[in-house]
This record gives C-alpha cells, sequence and structure tokens, in this order.
C-alpha cells in the first residue's frame, strides 16, 4: 500500500514513523513545504529567549526520517488533489507533477491567523508572526542581527503564545507593550485565579493594553514604525509580533472535504467524508470528551496522539479517538496556569447543577521559605458528584495537580472515591491536602 502524507510537523511525523514501524512493507512517502520536519511550536518562544536551544525545536531532520524507511520530501508543496482518481499534484526540488496514493494523510498544520488591518503586509520587515519552526528562526535571527538597534517590541494578542512572547522579549531586553483586543486576558480562567498572572504581568514591565483592537500598522520602506489602535492611540515599536490565533492551512483543499468554521471533520477514526482520506492535528475540530460539541486545540502533544491513534487504525488495530477535554498549562515568568474541563460558566450553560470549590494548594510543606501556596478552583456537578473542571495558578506543580484533576474527569470517578486515593506526601513534594481530597471534605458530607 502506498500511503501519501501531506505535513511533516508533530501529527504527520508521528503517523509516519508508528505506521512504518508497524507495517515496513508498505510505502510512505510525505511532502512538507518548509525545510523542516518534526519541529515543535510550543518551545518556540523559549528558544527564542535563549533558554532552549535549537535542537529541543527541532526533532529530527528529513535524513533521520529517511534512514526508517519514509520518504521525506522537503521543499515540496501539494497545490492540488484529485480525490476521484486518487492523486497529488506536487511541486518541488525532485518532484513536478502527479503522485497516486491508496491512502492519503492531511497533516498540514494551521497558520498565524491575521485580520484584514490596513497597512499590514507579509513583507514588512520586522513584522512576524508565529506558526511554524520557520517563524521561531527567523525571528531570532532578526534579534541578533538588529541587537543594537532594537528597543521597543509589540505583542498583538496576549493568549498563550502572545504571553509567552512578551516574556521572551523582555528576556532580549526589549521594552514590550502587550496589546489585547478583548476585555481579558484566557476568557475560560476565572477573574480571581488570573489576579496574579495581571500582577505578574505588571511586576515584570510589560505594558498591558486590554479593550485594544489594532486598526493600521504605520509603515516606511518597507519597515513597521507603530500600530494605531482602535481608539486613536499610537503604540511605536522596532519589532512586532502578531498572535491573535491560528486557522488550519487548508485554502488549497478541494470544496468536496467536508469542513466546519474552517476545520476540517473528522469520526473517530480520523476519517474525513472522502473514502481513503485522513486528516490529523492542527487542521481538524476535535470532539470534546463524551460530547457532540466541536472542540479546536491546536496543541502538540495533541497531534502527537492524533498521528499514534491513526497508525494504529490504519494498522488494523481497534481504536477510536473519544476526544478533549481542553487540557492546558502554560506561564509567564514566575507564575504557572493549568487548566482542564469545563469552567463554571460553562457547565451552567450546559444545564449542569454546577458548584465551584475554591482552595489554596500547597506543593510542599508551607515551613519551607520558598514554598508559596497556589490558588485552585474545582468544578462539580452537585447531583452526580462527579469533577467538571478545574484550574490553578502557582509557582510549582500546578500542570501535575491540573493532569490528576483530567484524570478523573475523564474516567468520571465520583468524587466519594477520592478519599480511596493513595496520594503521595513528603513535605519537600506534596502537601497532606491534595486538592482532590479537599474537593472531597467539601463535598461529601
Amino acid at each position: 500500500m502506498k500511503i501519501v502524507v501531506i505535513g511533516g510537523g508533530a501529527a504527520g511525523m508521528m503517523f509516519s514513523t508508528q505506521y512504518k514501524k508497524a507495517n515496513p512493507e508498505d510505502e510512505i512517502i510525505l511532502f512538507e513545504k518548509s525545510s523542516y520536519v518534526a519541529w515543535a511550536g510550543c518551545p518556540t518562544p523559549y528558544f527564542i529567549a535563549d533558554e532552549l536551544k535549537k535542537s529541543d525545536v527541532l526533532h529530527g531532520t528529513p535524513e533521520d526520517f529517511i534512514k526508517r524507511g519514509i520518504d521525506v520530501k522537503i521543499h515540496h508543496e501539494v497545490t492540488e488533489i484529485n480525490f476521484e482518481n486518487k492523486t497529488v499534484t506536487v511541486k518541488g526540488d525532485e518532484i513536478n507533477g502527479i503522485i497516486f496514493y491508496d491512502k492519503l494523510v492531511i497533516a498540514v498544520g494551521a497558520k498565524s491567523f491575521v485580520p484584514n488591518i490596513a497597512g499590514y503586509s507579509k513583507d514588512l520587515e520586522n513584522v512576524f508572526t508565529l506558526s511554524h519552526a520557520e517563524h521561531a528562526f527567523e525571528i531570532k535571527d532578526f534579534l541578533n542581527e538588529n541587537k543594537s538597534k532594537l528597543k521597543n517590541a509589540v505583542v498583538v494578542g496576549a493568549g498563550f503564545i502572545g504571553l509567552e512572547m512578551a516574556e521572551s522579549f523582555r528576556k532580549n531586553g526589549l521594552n514590550v507593550t502587550l496589546i489585547e483586543k478583548a476585555d481579558q486576558i484566557f476568557p475560560n480562567v476565572s477573574e480571581n485565579l488570573k489576579k496574579r498572572i495581571y500582577k505578574e504581568i505588571e511586576k515584570n514591565d510589560v505594558v498591558l493594553k486590554l479593550n485594544s483592537g489594532v486598526s493600521e500598522i504605520i509603515s516606511e520602506n518597507n519597515v513597521a514604525k507603530s500600530v494605531k489602535l482602535d481608539n486613536g492611540e499610537t503604540v511605536d515599536f522596532d519589532i512586532a509580533l502578531f498572535s491573535i490565533g491560528i486557522t488550519p492551512n487548508i485554502d488549497f483543499l478541494p470544496k468536496e472535504l467536508k469542513t466546519d468554521s474552517g476545520k476540517i471533520t473528522v469520526n473517530d477514526k480520523f476519517e474525513t467524508n472522502i473514502k481513503d482520506v485522513y486528516a490529523i492535528g492542527d487542521c481538524i475540530f476535535n470532539k470534546y470528551y463524551k460530547t457532540g460539541r466541536n472542540l479546536y486545540a491546536p496543541f502538540g502533544d495533541v497531534a502527537n496522539k492524533h498521528g499514534m491513534f491513526l497508525a494504529k487504525h490504519l494498522s488494523g488495530k481497534d481504536v477510536s479517538w473519544k476526544g478533549l477535554i481542553r487540557s492546558f498549562a502554560t506561564s509567564f515568568y514566575d507564575v504557572k496556569l493549568a487548566q482542564t474541563g469545563l469552567s463554571l460558566k460553562e457547565a451552567l450553560q450546559l444545564g449542569y447543577n454546577a458548584d465551584i470549590v475554591s482552595m489554596k494548594a500547597m506543593y510542599k510543606n508551607s515551613g519551607f521559605e520558598d514554598s508559596v501556596p497556589a490558588s485552585a478552583e474545582i468544578i462539580y456537578d452537585r447531583d452526580r458528584k462527579i469533577v467538571l473542571g478545574g484550574a490553578m495558578v502557582g509557582k510549582e506543580a500546578v500542570a501535575q495537580f491540573v493532569d490528576q484533576m483530567a484524570i478523573v474527569i475523564a474516567l468520571e470517578t465520583p468524587i466519594e472515591k477520592f478519599i480511596e486515593i493513595d496520594f503521595a506526601y513528603s513535605p519537600t513534594n506534596a502537601s497532606v491536602w491534595n486538592p482532590l481530597l479537599v474537593t472531597y471534605r467539601k463535598v461529601i458530607k
């Protein structure tokens, strides 16, 4: 069998390596239009900040995967697909023409979304987006080559990447203005938990402008000088990053491929509506776990799982993708944030008889000088006595605590069973009262 894979990011490479390992006799040819495969997007802000190496972003070369039997073709762009004839049209260094496939895997990822802003152009020398490893290397090169001339940075969009890149620019010695069109950051996280993040932003001298849309970019000789905000204010800069959001890179795909809100729709086998055509990674909609709701989750760990699941399915294993509960983690300097499942507002909107348990959580004994309590919230269903969501903000271990919440959400573990879980305890490593045990104490009377 001949499988054509479009896209060499996390999803495409994970599928290709896992499938080839299980089916060495089958042919896999992978087309990637950039110079890199097996790259990771999440570490890129920390690479730009000189906290990670280039090898932490690139997890293998094309030659590494060719040695494993995968026919990797970088600098090859798929420009057309004919589903009826089962062909792709390729333009590249080695291949220019039509390639036949038995099965097609679309793993094209996503690209940065920049709205129609007056004066914006991809050709501006000092305005960047960050949705690919190539972008990270371009930003880092620009910073290194212009170090003595750069003083001010603007980041448009205060999501994960925006906040992390604001920190990265600060660590590169720049003054940073973070511009967000909405009236808050992380809208699904409660204001109570976000207080620490706002304080950390202020503490590290990042100017945060909420309720501030960008209406125009002012430039001269292909170099941007400032952004004009909706309220008429002008913010000058030497380098800017637009991190407003991402959208699947599917503009070239035939219209008969079923999509929803710009994302490819798939079933629990990653099958599209076209026979023998599959889609994985940042270009698809997931399902919110055990519901029919669409959920967009463009995260590296999710893309890797997609690739692994599809490889198992096409190898004849009886597997299916159940979906996600929107677990994530991020950080800004010393403050870490993690969340999983539903917020209280979402749970109530969906008809749950939901309530919230708020608490302080310790990752070590409170007597240690460096011990700082985290703030945690757990959302639960008062009728069924199960956890629906959880979030935590703190200095350490918040993702690990939230991972425990994700487990009991996915397994629908009754809160009354939490007392039976034998959590590890040590003054230097964990508190006696795990957040799930605190929930048990407050909910089970």
